[in-house]
C-alpha cells in the first residue's frame, strides 16, 4: 500500500518511493559482511592511531602507555570513547556510538546490508559510519519526509505513519539517515535527488528502510513508451533483471 502511494508524477519530476521491512537475523552472507566491516574499522582505527601519533609533540609520549586494539579489553573494561576522542579519530563520536563496542559496529553493518539488499546493483560496503546521520527524534523525520513531499507538490499518503508504526514501533526506534553521493545518483539513470531513512528497533530486531527519489519526467516517459536510446534501453534491461517479489532479498529476510 505504501509503495504504491509513494510513486507518482509531479509537474517537475517522477517520484519513486518505497518502504521495506527487514529482520536483522544474519544469514551466511551477512556474517561475512559483518566480519569484513569489523576488519575494515579495525584497519581504519590503526591508521588513525599512527597518524595521531605522528602529529603529536615528541614530548608527549608516556613510556608505560601501550596502544590497544579496537577489539581489546583490559582490567578496566573495553577501550573507552574518551580515548578515541583524544586521538582525534571519529570513533568516539560515530552516529552509531563508540565503534569499539560490538553493538555500534553491528548496527552500522545492518544498514550496509539493508542498502546492499535493496539496491543489488550497488555495493555500499565502502561507506563509512560518518556517511550516516543519527536523527534526534521521530517527529523530526516525519516533518522532513512530509516537507519533501510538500516540496514537490504531493500530500503525505493517508495512514502511512500508522502502518509503519504498527510494524516497527516508532517510539522504540533509533533513526538514521543517509544522503547518497553524486556518484550514486550518476549510476541511477535519470535520478535527480534521493533520500534514505532507517528505523532500527533493536528489541524487535527489525530495520524499516524508507526512501524517496526524484527522476526526470522525460526519462520516465521514455521508459514507459519504449522510446529510450540504445544506452538507456540497456540500462533499463539491467535494472529489470533484479526481482522485487522474492521473500529473501540478498541474505536478509524481507518481511511481508
Amino acid at each position: 500500500m505504501i509503495n504504491s502511494a509513494l510513486e507518482f508524477d509531479t509537474p517537475d519530476c517522477h517520484v519513486v518511493g518505497g518502504c521495506d521491512l527487514y529482520t536483522t537475523k544474519a544469514a551466511g552472507g551477512d556474517k561475512k559482511l559483518y566480519k569484513s566491516i569489523d576488519k575494515q574499522l579495525h584497519s581504519m582505527h590503526q591508521e588513525s592511531l599512527v597518524l595521531s601519533s605522528s602529529l603529536s609533540p615528541p614530548s608527549y609520549s608516556p613510556p608505560t602507555e601501550r596502544t590497544p586494539s579496537i577489539f581489546s579489553t583490559s582490567l578496566d573494561g573495553p577501550l573507552s570513547s574518551s580515548f578515541m576522542a583524544s586521538t582525534g579519530t571519529s570513533f568516539g563520536s560515530s552516529p552509531f556510538g563508540p565503534l569499539d563496542q560490538v553493538s555500534s559496529r553491528r548496527t552500522f553493518a545492518y544498514l550496509i546490508a539493508v542498502l546492499n539488499a535493496s539496491h543489488p546493483d550497488h555495493d555500499f560496503s565502502s561507506l563509512h559510519p560518518v556517511d550516516f546521520k543519527r536523527e534526534r527524534t521521530a517527529n523530526q523525520v516525519v516533518s522532513a519526509f512530509s516537507n519533501t513531499l510538500f516540496g514537490v507538490g504531493a500530500p503525505v499518503p493517508s495512514g502511512l505513519w500508522e502502518v509503519i508504526d504498527s510494524h516497527i514501533d516508532l517510539k522504540d526506534c533509533v533513526i538514521y539517515s543517509h544522503t547518497p553521493s553524486p556518484s550514486f545518483l550518476a549510476d541511477e539513470p535519470g535520478t535527480i535527488w534521493s533520500m534514505m531513512w532507517f528505523f532500527f528497533n533493536k528489541r524487535r530486531k527489525r530495520v524499516c528502510y524508507l526512501f524517496l527519489k526524484g527522476t526526470r519526467k522525460s526519462f520516465h516517459r521514455k521508459a514507459k513508451t519504449g522510446l529510450q536510446t540504445e544506452e538507456e534501453d540497456e540500462s533499463d534491461e539491467d535494472m529489470a533483471s533484479y526481482g522485487t517479489d522474492d521473500e529473501i532479498v540478498g541474505d536478509l529476510e524481507l518481511e511481508e
